[in-house]
């Protein structure tokens, strides 16, 4: 064998270094290029991320703002329930003196039927039959209810027939056949 000369390699420092930049270069972009489908998926998955999260974010105002809305509506509801009830006793009270009224008014009534069954039951037959035909027929029939027997039964039979037949089927329309 023969041996031949060859130039010397001098390893400096210098190219030492070099020669580890390069590798380290090399297995950077070895590295870069064997990740960059993962990076890419990654890149996707942040934008994904990021989309979900706006959603995310945008769904939780819309959230807020329709509960805000609904206490707001609540609130309303709450000053209308209680505004009804104020009402409703208003109302209540109303209903009382308009009954307490009606009873007075019927007592009144009431009364001033009882004088005018008095007056009709003072009068004799012939003078009280006019007045009684020219009287509502619910009034003649109570008159006729609250006189007593005779009387009543004299004031009919002065009482033109057609009017006497009405006051009859009036009051036995108000009470049923025994």
């Amino acid at each position: 064998m023969k041996w031949e000369k060859r130039a010397p390699i001098i390893l400096t420092v210098q190219s030492f270094n070099s020669m580890k930049i390069v590798i380290r270069f090399v297995v950077i972009v070895l590295v870069l290029m064997m990740s960059a489908p993962l990076m890419a998926e990654n890149f996707n998955e942040h934008e994904n991320l990021l989309d979900l999260a706006a959603l995310l974010k945008e769904r939780e105002e819309t959230l807020e703002s329709r509960e805000a809305a609904l206490g707001e509506k609540e609130k309303r509801i709450d000053f209308l329930q209680k505004e009804l009830k104020v009402q409703e006793s208003e109302m209540l009270d109303v209903r009382k003196s308009l009954e307490k009224v009606m009873e007075e008014l019927k007592a009144l009534k009431d009364e001033d039927l009882s004088r005018l069954v008095e007056v009709y039951s003072a009068m004799k037959p012939a003078a009280a039959a006019p007045l009684l035909k020219e009287l509502d027929l619910k009034y003649a029939v109570e008159v006729i209810l609250r006189m007593p027997t005779k009387k009543s039964a004299k004031l009919l039979s002065a009482v033109e027939e057609e009017r006497a037949v009405a006051i009859s089927r009036a009051i036995t329309a108000l009470k049923p056949a025994q």
